[in-house]
């Protein structure tokens, strides 16, 4: 990957344990594209995109209020649709090329497949754009017709979205998202002879780690910044959804000293960690912090008004834990802050 892609970590702070630095301010951008002060989170539409047909079935084509452009490519197996979305700023333009995770989920409808498509593609470029990476937002979205996913044949649909990949020539990068893994990578980076992936694979940093270190480096931030202090001593939080980014937050804010660590994912035995107290429902049970860690669009705005009182902050690794904005509003509206 060119050198001016990549992104660094910053340096150490006082939080730490033997394999996770906690940072207030957890990400640097090295070697800055020259144009990327130009870059714009919105960005203008194409007029046409004269080659993207050849490759692709376009879906959605960028308009006045949506600058992204959404294609299925082809995949060998039934039952599986494979999407691309990609902010209009990354098409055609190699200087900048997008860049998201694949994302693998059983979407009820293609339509809302393609809907999320383009919300996280956006919200990769809002990342991208803060920290000038130089990269625009894209993301692949897989949408399974079985809530099943195991039956879903990966080395072959990594084959297919090397093929797209292929297809793209330079103007796309991916990596691992919801329900993708390094071996999913490990098939793709073969796939496309070694071009093309940016994940964590062959390195001593895990991924899920990195990831569960900037949500605790946001919360001991925001505790310090609004409550005086780093001492969680008096703080209770509930963390939504325990996968291996949910899971490890709990497990540090544990032991750095928790008042209570409550914990709720779809697999009760998932929730079940040590020193937490596992919940049925994390909507109904009052805290200090809400930690979301799960699928995004998770708080409607019935959950954002019926949520106990209390609860001061919102912190976590979701990108997207609005179902809408009016569910953001009367957060706001009570006087919640979130941290994105």
């Amino acid at each position: 990957v060119p050198s001016q892609f990549i992104v660094i970590a910053a340096s150490s702070t006082e939080h730490q344990s033997n394999n996770m630095k906690f940072l207030p301010v957890v990400l640097s951008a090295a070697g800055l594209l020259p144009c990327a002060s130009a870059f714009s989170t919105i960005a203008p539409p194409l007029a046409s995109f004269p080659s993207l047909g050849d490759a692709f079935k376009i879906v959605k084509e960028p308009c006045s209020e949506c600058s992204a452009v959404v294609v299925e490519a082809d995949v060998a197996q039934s039952g599986v649709s494979l999407y691309i979305a990609l902010d209009s700023d990354s098409y055609g333009h190699t200087s900048r090329p997008g860049n998201g995770g694949i994302r693998l989920l059983n979407y009820p409808t293609a339509q809302c497949a393609v809907d999320d498509a383009v919300r996280l593609a956006k919200g990769m470029t809002r990342k991208h754009d803060m920290f000038r990476t130089g990269f625009s937002g894209a993301k692949v979205v897989v949408r399974s017709e079985t809530e099943d996913l195991s039956v879903v044949e990966r080395k072959e649909l990594m084959m297919n979205v090397a093929e797209a990949l292929d297809a793209f020539d330079g103007e796309m990068y991916t990596g691992c998202d919801l329900n993708t893994g390094d071996s999913d990578m490990d098939y793709l980076v073969e796939a496309t002879n070694d071009k093309y992936v940016l994940a964590g694979r062959n390195s001593r940093v895990d991924t899920n780690v990195a990831t569960a270190s900037s949500v605790i480096g946001s919360i001991l931030g925001t505790v310090e910044a609004m409550e005086g202090g780093a001492d969680l001593s008096s703080l209770t939080f509930t963390v939504q959804g325990c996968g291996k980014v949910g899971s490890t937050v709990a497990k540090e804010l544990v032991r750095l000293g928790a008042n209570k660590v409550q914990t709720c994912d779809l697999y009760r035995d998932a929730a079940e960690i040590e020193g937490c107290v596992p919940i049925e429902d994390w909507a109904m049970t009052g805290c200090d912090f809400l930690v979301p860690c799960a699928n995004s669009l998770a708080i409607t705005e019935e959950v954002a008004r019926d949520f106990p009182e209390g609860i001061r902050y919102c912190v976590g690794a979701t990108n997207s834990p609005f179902a809408n904005e009016r569910a953001k509003e009367i957060f706001d509206g009570r006087g919640i802050m979130h941290i994105p």
